[in-house]
């Protein structure tokens, strides 16, 4: 049980998210005031240019922790701002653990506060993330991309990498004020930053069940959330010494897949299909050159049939090509074949129950880890581009070419 004195903070990082983050706030209150009926207690909204009445939403909402608004400009700014500013209040503030709660999540229970506090009372640096059960068409990003790729390089499986419910002790947020921090990390690939050094520092990682989570569904974000949750991956892993074996001890068996399943909005799958085709398209001499693997994949309604078979190698030649210097037509290539990905994956669990989906993608991450592992791939002695572009992709999403993102 942690220690139910000091200074509490529940990080809230938000964007027009007026709909639920009163909702959010009022749980993390009610979990603050159980967990920590003693204790000082605060809730930090950081929002980065909201259109919205988020923040109205936030400072009208009764609560009996303290409340602070930080506040930021939309332009060039992401969820990772308002984290990195979540956490200098929190230091600010000299508190003894800091959480963050998702502002979008409709399933936010107050239970969570207790559960990831306790996982982080340890003297040591540690990062508690979240495990919970997802609708089976979600995730995808986790699924297909960070949880194996983080398996294969650092030989530990995180089922919710990048999950957003996530906890730090003291030490932990000073350790983490020394890493460098691509511009990325200042967008959407700020969790698996988080997670991704934690696991290269051999810090203590915890995973968490929190049960459901419901939240505003991800995938019209396909073709932009992945590229920066990668450009920052690779960074960190670029800055590891080796590819890293597997502990000793076999990982758990997956039970991430919720019972409810809600599939995406046709209309948006098919404009996100259409897009990656124009691209691959574009890309077809560089793509084959640096992903020797999708040769495999058959044609399909929406373009490449990438099975689970040979997905573990396409992530290989993706580690392949960032150890060699392809670091942005690496990411930016594989972006557009997860997204074949995932219209498969669509396509294979068609009638599966949840645990016949949780054990395909435990042999999709197991099988990465081989993959990786047989290529003796090398990595260290490069760096990641200074500045992050969406270079490959401009023209092919609703990402403007460039962002500008303080250093």
């Amino acid at each position: 049980m942690a220690n139910r004195s000091g200074v509490t903070v529940v990080g809230i990082p938000a964007r027009d998210e007026a709909r639920t983050v009163g909702a959010v706030a009022t749980a993390a209150d009610a979990g603050l005031h159980l967990a920590f009926p003693g204790g000082a207690n605060v809730v930090v909204l950081a929002e980065n240019g909201s259109t919205d009445d988020t923040v109205r939403r936030f400072t009208e909402t009764p609560l009996r922790s303290r409340k602070v608004v930080a506040r930021s400009g939309g332009e060039g700014t992401g969820k990772g701002t308002n984290v990195f500013a979540i956490v200098e209040r929190a230091l600010d503030l000299d508190a003894d653990r800091l959480l963050l709660l998702d502002a979008d999540v409709r399933s936010t229970e107050p239970r969570w506060i207790s559960a990831l506090a306790d996982a982080v009372d340890h003297d040591e640096p540690t990062l508690a993330v979240p495990s919970y059960r997802r609708n089976r068409f979600e995730a995808n990003t986790t699924n297909h991309l960070a949880s194996p790729l983080l398996a294969a390089v650092f030989g530990v499986h995180v089922q919710q990498p990048i999950g957003g419910e996530f906890a730090f002790n003291r030490a932990f947020l000073e350790r983490a004020r020394t890493w460098p921090r691509p511009d990325s990390a200042y967008l959407y690939g700020i969790d698996v930053w988080l997670t991704a050094n934690a696991l290269r520092e051999h810090l203590r990682v915890v995973e968490v069940p929190l049960g459901r989570k419901l939240h505003n569904s991800p995938f019209p974000k396909i073709l932009r959330l992945p590229q920066q949750v990668l450009d920052s991956l690779f960074h960190v892993v670029l800055r590891t010494d080796a590819v890293r074996s597997p502990g000793p001890t076999a990982p758990a068996a997956r039970a991430a897949v919720d019972g409810a399943s809600a599939p995406q909005d046709p209309a948006v799958v098919s404009r996100v299909a259409e897009c990656v085709a124009r691209y691959l398209e574009a890309h077809r001499g560089d793509v084959r050159r640096l992903f020797p693997s999708a040769a495999a994949a058959g044609p399909a309604p929406w373009g490449l049939r990438m099975t689970g078979e040979h997905w573990p190698h396409v992530l290989a030649d993706a580690l392949a090509a960032v150890a060699g210097g392809r670091f942005e037509a690496a990411r930016d290539h594989l972006v557009a074949l997860y997204v074949n990905r995932v219209l498969t994956f669509w396509e294979e669990i068609d009638g599966l129950g949840d645990g016949e989906i949780d054990g395909l993608l435990d042999r999709q991450a197991a099988g990465t880890v081989r993959a990786v592992r047989d290529r003796g791939i090398a990595l260290g002695g490069r760096t990641g581009p200074g500045r992050f572009d969406v270079r490959h992709w401009a023209g092919y999403n609703d990402v403007s070419p460039a962002w500008s993102v303080p250093a």
